[in-house]
């Protein structure tokens, strides 16, 4: 108990003594700079986090308590979601809009994965990929060929 109440006041300390950390163009932030992303947004109690395809997972608390998963870009250190004061996540119409503005002529699988939104995708060509969309601005931000 003594352990966990030392972690949480040092967890608190760095919290409020920390301004938010982001990322510099080509240098992805790290677990510490993650956790004090999520914390200095008011989430607590953090219990974890995995960096998963570019995101970090942090396990937290939202402020009534309930568990959460903070998505943060590994990237830019901006959160993913849940959703910021100021910020609208883009609905599943939103982002079948935006990918047929980018060319897609199909869209076969949409879904949230990771903060972000994944399409399996036809291009005008009629090539197939994979495709990761920005929850909040819409940029596809990532191509894969679909094999």
């Amino acid at each position: 108990m003594k352990n966990l109440t030392l972690a949480a006041t040092l967890a608190l300390s760095l919290a409020v003594a920390v301004p938010v950390v982001h990322a510099q163009a080509g240098a992805p932030i790290g677990l510490e700079q993650a956790t004090r992303i999520a914390q200095q947004a008011g989430y607590g109690a953090v219990r974890g986090a995995e960096l998963d395809e570019g995101v970090w997972e942090v396990l937290a608390s939202g402020a009534d308590g309930a568990r959460v998963t903070v998505h943060i870009d590994a990237a830019s250190g901006e959160i993913l979601s849940p959703a910021q004061p100021g910020q609208r996540q883009l609905s599943i119409d939103d982002v079948m809009k935006r990918l047929a503005a980018a060319g897609y002529t199909e869209v076969k699988e949409l879904e949230r994965d990771d903060g972000f939104w994944v399409a399996e995708v036809r291009t005008s060509m009629g090539f197939e990929r994979d495709v990761r969309v920005h929850p909040i601005t819409g940029a596809v931000n990532a191509e894969r060929w679909n094999d």
